[in-house]
């Protein structure tokens, strides 16, 4: 008898948010379909604990290496024989996050990948990130990187297929450190005007899933995620009925302090979200996957604050 083919997926920023979701939703899809699937994890260093987590799950691999080295994280994918079929691709918020992009979807492309799910952020709704790139800089290197790989997927010789998820602000962003309590100050001096669009990243790594488990059906698509809508005043009521105290925050002249001396990044993306804000479709994603969290689930189910108390 003759074994089905084992498509591999190569998922960059494994033990990131993002990357980690991915592979945790492939596993259980994998498993519930019974496909044939081997996930090549790139990560910068085996030897970390999120690493060794991941050597542990059936069916995964680690690679190490980062995006500077595209072509080395290829190499190492494929020693085997076996061709890499899909990639998950992932990158930080930095200077180098467009080149970096870039070179991924350019690799992948000259290596014959079959299928690329792209991690990019929304803009405004499935018309406005198509055309804006926005006067943010982090925005506007998603939007040069999606450009790119439209452009090399429509000139592949593999014919290259894709699906751009456009997720919205991470409810992750609330923790209970110095970087959770400037955005919920931050949040929280937008006042009750301008709603703020949330997702968890569990739910993007469903959605990223469903792409490579059902690509057919996922082919050059975008797709703009959300799971809630509400401003900070909505937020803190749910937070103090949960919780049971006040949403944490650093004062209010530290949040104006980081968006005014970080105002070309941190600055213009609040700025943007008081002034342009995402479009992304509650109901709609909702329809797509029932179960996607809403704030007060998160809330309680995943975050730092429920979750470290009920540990004491």
């Amino acid at each position: 008898m003759s074994t089905p083919f084992q498509k591999s997926v190569l998922v960059f920023g494994a033990t990131g948010k993002q990357g980690s979701a991915a592979i945790d939703a492939l596993l259980a899809g994998a498993n519930k379909d019974n496909l044939p699937l081997n996930i090549l994890a790139v990560t910068r260093d085996r030897t970390s604990r999120g690493s060794q987590a991941l050597a542990q799950k059936s069916n995964v691999s680690i690679i190490e290496g980062d995006l500077a080295n595209v072509e080395s994280i290829f190499d190492q994918a494929t020693a085997d024989g076996r061709p890499v079929w899909g990639v998950f691709g992932v990158q930080v918020n930095s200077p180098d996050e467009e080149k970096q992009g870039k070179s991924l979807v350019t690799v992948s492309a000259a290596r014959g990948v079959q299928h690329f799910v792209y991690a990019s952020g929304d803009r405004g709704g499935p018309e406005r990130s198509e055309a804006d790139p926005t006067f943010v800089k982090n925005f506007a290197a998603k939007f040069s990187i999606e450009k790119h790989l439209q452009k090399l997927a429509a000139t592949s010789r593999q014919d290259m297929t894709y699906t751009i998820l456009r997720p919205v602000t991470f409810f992750e962003n609330m923790t209970d450190d110095i970087h959770g309590k400037g955005f919920a100050r931050m949040w929280e001096q937008m006042g009750s005007r301008k709603p703020l669009q949330l997702i968890s990243t569990i739910d993007i790594g469903f959605f990223a899933a469903q792409a490579f488990l059902h690509p057919d059906e996922h082919r050059n698509m975008a797709i703009t995620l959300v799971g809630d809508e509400l401003t900070q005043p909505q937020a803190e009521v749910i937070f103090k009925e949960l919780v049971g105290s006040s949403m944490p925050m650093v004062p209010c002249t530290v949040g104006s302090a980081v968006k005014f001396f970080k105002k070309d990044t941190v600055g213009d993306m609040f700025r943007w979200f008081e002034n342009n804000g995402y479009g992304g479709d509650v109901v709609a994603c909702r329809k797509i996957y029932p179960e996607m969290m809403d704030y007060r689930t998160w809330l309680e189910n995943c975050s730092p604050f429920i979750q470290s108390r009920a540990s004491r």
